[in-house]
């Protein structure tokens, strides 16, 4: 947090300054600096489809969707070769209104082989809607490039999302075949 605001205070118009600071206010749960911070950002730099990207992401994670959607679907414009994890808040989005159908399409689409975000997002989305033998390979992926990911899983995503998206989307696991840590076990330390 200090060095995000050491960096808005050193260079005001730097809209990378303003993203590091938007995203030590998210983790902070400092929501309303986050939103101004990531407003700023954009503002300075409506160019960047990266940073634009990820702060529509955070905003999904914090529940504003129309916002957060708005600045992926932004982001997408310009490059049509964008990387695919730009699809992650639409997946978020999907996934959160129990659209698992619509889930599992934008996870497909972020076609990015071996990144333990995918395999987590294809399995929840797989295990929701029953479809047991394609949960199963990607409960098995997801295993294979995160060992740890059932006792782990929760504390990562609890990082990022309300309490009940986590719930749901550990439901979607376990689902999958994953056996899921409890929450009073998830919370020691590993």
């Amino acid at each position: 947090m200090a060095a995000a605001q050491r960096a808005v205070e050193a260079a005001p118009s730097n809209h990378m300054a303003y993203c590091s600071l938007a995203q030590a206010l998210f983790f902070h749960k400092e929501i309303e600096g986050f939103r101004n911070a990531a407003d700023r950002a954009v503002a300075l730099n409506s160019m960047d489809g990266h940073s634009i990207a990820f702060l529509g992401e955070m905003l999904t994670y914090r529940g504003d969707s129309e916002r957060g959607l708005a600045l992926a679907g932004r982001a997408k414009k310009p490059n049509p070769h964008h990387p695919g994890w730009y699809w992650y808040v639409d997946f978020y989005e999907s996934f959160r209104q129990g659209d698992y159908r619509a889930a599992l399409g934008f996870a497909l689409k972020v076609n990015m082989p071996g990144h333990r975000a995918v395999y987590a997002l294809l399995s929840a989305a797989y295990g929701q809607l029953g479809e047991g033998v394609a949960a199963a390979k990607a409960v098995q992926e997801l295993l294979r490039v995160r060992p740890d990911f059932a006792a782990a899983g929760r504390r990562d995503i609890e990082k990022w999302w309300e309490p009940e998206y986590v719930e749901r989307l550990i439901e979607g696991w376990r689902k999958a075949g994953l056996k899921m840590v409890p929450a009073d076990a998830a919370a020691a330390p590993l």
